[in-house]
């Protein structure tokens, strides 16, 4: 499906030789979010042109401010990886009429010359949680980065129950219409934006900065070389197994090691390869239980089930350890992720902050479980990584991010279907047999939790793969022994709605993980 809309926009004629191949959009990250949103968006799913991202550090939301409508209404839109249709709450929805109102603004249809709907009653995307959108499919003039669609086709929240529109920039064959439409797919964003020669194929790289940054952005038809250290590398998105397409950002999760003052340990076995997702809509990342188990054991982690939480001691975020993570096989890229970039603040509805009973404040680590859930590298990965997705070639670029970088300097994508700009492509991945599927990625091992009465949680790791790990991070190790009193919460009995800090739960939003067949 996805070959012939690229077929289709070759034939346009609209990829103009003189038009700019690359579009820069900021990306901002919002810092206020209200703690009822909080508890509702735990399990969601679902030329160069740059814009500035904006970073929701208490929610791990990233923004892009854009316009719809004639004239032009603002808006901000949550960036998503993971899902593939762009759509704003309707200013009619209940939701955007209440006293909180949509936080990133609503779409007034009545109020633009030029809305047209092309499906009615068609939008229809729901999430694991509960929460979803529904409304109608239309056209409009969609404005972003400073340049402008005509007759873009997006969705229209008009019963919602999530107050923030999504742009999503996955895969066209993902959009929500494809499972609870017409079974039919569109020209989507990436897309749209070949279409009308604002760059020359559908790709773009993402830049989120380190986690105390309110902004990032994201640069569609290009990368930037001033963005990251060291050499970008090329690995391969790998296909559905049922049906052979491409619908997700799937690559191979190959290694895991930790290092820290006593030492390095490797977490998974030499020949370990699992698929794993790379989703700016996951605020947290997710790896296999039995990899997250050591990881805990690692950082002296506690999986605390009253707060639903993996917590640690706040000072664990001053430690110089690090995580690095390999894909693509031994000679694929390896992102280095600092401790300090996993340890995330809560904070209690008083507005104080948690703490253990030896007086240790308690933040959250930005690690968990996955559980029945697909593996995801969510923002806590993706802030270390400068990550490419070329959505014409099935293939991710990968460089470790150069954070705070204040230059810059744009590569374009040559032509149509070119390869990734100043890319190498790591080398034997044919080796590697890992696949989407339809009811879940599969991994070997799974953890088991329990919670104590005293609000302690042990944890107990069943590995099917050989893993080991030694004590690691020394400095922290009284986080998970007991008789320090680290362990053990303060008061025991918290329950998940008495934070207002975004990092309790995990936010996934998008369509990677309803759409894997």
């Amino acid at each position: 499906m996805k070959t012939s809309l690229l077929s289709g926009l070759a034939a346009t004629g609209y990829l103009l030789s003189s038009a700019t191949a690359a579009l820069h959009v900021p990306i901002v990250k919002n810092r206020h979010v209200a703690a009822e949103q909080l508890q509702a968006a735990q399990l969601r799913r679902r030329g160069t042109i740059t814009e500035s991202l904006g970073n929701a550090q208490h929610f791990g939301l990233y923004y892009a401010n854009i316009t719809a409508g004639t004239p032009a209404q603002q808006l901000s839109l949550q960036i998503d990886t993971g899902s593939s249709d762009v759509w704003l709450p309707s200013s009619s929805a209940a939701l955007c009429q209440t006293s909180s109102g949509c936080e990133g603004g609503s779409f007034d249809s009545s109020a633009s010359s030029t809305f047209k709907v092309v499906g009615q009653d068609e939008f229809n995307i729901s999430y694991v949680d509960g929460t979803g959108s529904v409304g109608s499919y239309f056209t409009d003039t969609f404005g972003i980065g400073g340049k402008t669609i005509k007759s873009f086709e997006m969705g229209l929240g008009e019963d919602t129950t999530i107050s923030i529109g999504i742009l999503g920039i996955g895969y066209a064959n993902s959009v929500a219409n494809v499972f609870t439409g017409t079974g039919t797919s569109y020209v989507n964003l990436p897309l749209a934006l070949v279409d009308a020669g604002l760059i020359n194929t559908p790709a773009y790289s993402l830049w989120l900065d380190d986690i105390n940054s309110s902004s990032g952005s994201i640069l569609f038809g290009g990368i930037d070389t001033a963005k990251y250290t060291g050499q970008l590398q090329s690995i391969r998105a790998y296909p559905s197994s049922q049906t052979g397409n491409v619908t997700s950002f799937t690559v191979a999760f190959t290694s895991l090691h930790a290092t820290s003052s006593s030492g390095t340990d490797l977490l998974t076995p030499s020949t370990y390869a699992q698929p794993a997702i790379l989703d700016s809509g996951t605020t947290l990342t997710l790896l296999p239980d039995d990899v997250a188990a050591l990881v805990f054991e690692e950082l002296g982690a506690i999986d605390d089930k009253d707060i639903e939480a993996v917590v640690v001691p706040c000072a664990l975020a001053s430690n110089s350890g690090y995580l690095k993570f390999g894909f693509g096989g031994s000679s694929g890229p390896v992102i280095t992720v600092s401790v300090s970039e996993l340890v995330l603040p809560l904070t209690l509805t008083s507005g104080g902050t948690p703490k253990f009973q030896n007086g240790e404040d308690a933040c959250q680590l930005g690690i968990q479980a996955a559980g029945d859930l697909p593996i995801l590298f969510g923002d806590t990965f993706l802030r270390s990584a400068y990550v490419v997705y070329d959505l014409a070639n099935n293939q991710i670029g990968l460089a470790q991010t150069d954070f705070n970088a204040t230059g810059s300097k744009i590569v374009e994508f040559a032509s149509l279907s070119a390869a990734i700009p100043q890319a190498s492509t790591a080398s034997g991945q044919d080796l590697i047999g890992v696949s989407q599927t339809k009811t879940g990625i599969p991994r070997g091992g799974e953890a088991t939790q329990t919670a104590a009465t005293d609000g302690t949680v042990e944890g107990s790791a069943s590995s099917t793969g050989g893993l080991t790990a030694a004590s690691g991070f020394a400095t922290n190790e009284a986080a998970a022994d007991d008789e320090s009193g680290a362990g053990r919460m303060e008061p025991s009995g918290w329950g998940a709605l008495a934070f207002l800090g975004a990092w309790m739960g995990i936010m996934i939003v998008g369509g990677g993980m309803l759409t894997l067949a």
